[in-house]
């Protein structure tokens, strides 16, 4: 997630440390979705500015924004952080969420994603609308279709805990 906050709008000039990366416009979802990869096979999906998942490569959750709130992985659950902004710093706020509150995160992340695969099964419910990529449209397409099918199989299992600054 960037240090800034602002609106995602050019992801496919900026997300340059994700390569290959795609812009889709789907039938079901009011701005484009985008997807990138990382060189070490993190991948990310943009659900335009909100909401935004990230994923290490097995394909379990590392971190999230949702409905305007920032999450991170702390192993067994996820963590919400905010942000608390001074003139001079800016600190992160963590709290742990419930047992409950998580599977309801994780529980909404898996019906977009199979919602999403199952636009993307219909040539007529999503247009390739820009990439950046060796590959092929049709070889770009299998490997959106393989790291949702990654998430919708580890929907529940989150990545190792990503350790913050002490």
């Amino acid at each position: 997630m960037a240090r800034q906050e602002q609106d995602r709008e050019d992801l496919m000039r900026e997300a340059t440390a994700l390569y290959p990366r795609a812009e889709l416009q789907v039938q079901h979802e009011i701005e484009p979705v985008f997807w990138g990869q990382k060189r070490s096979g993190q991948f990310s999906f943009y659900f335009g500015g909100d909401p935004v998942y990230q994923f290490d490569v097995q394909g379990h959750l590392r971190r999230a924004y949702l409905d305007g709130q920032l999450y991170r992985t702390q192993g067994a659950t996820l963590a919400r952080l905010k942000r608390t902004r001074t003139a001079d710093s800016s600190t992160l706020e963590r709290y742990d969420l419930t047992e409950a509150e998580r599977a309801a995160v994780l529980n909404g992340m898996s019906d977009r994603f199979a919602k999403l695969l199952g636009q993307l099964e219909d040539p007529q419910a999503f247009q390739l609308t820009a990439f950046l990529a060796d590959a092929t449209e049709q070889e770009l397409l299998v490997q959106i279709r393989a790291h949702i099918n990654l998430v919708l199989q580890g929907a529940t299992k989150l990545a190792p805990r990503i350790r913050g600054k002490r």
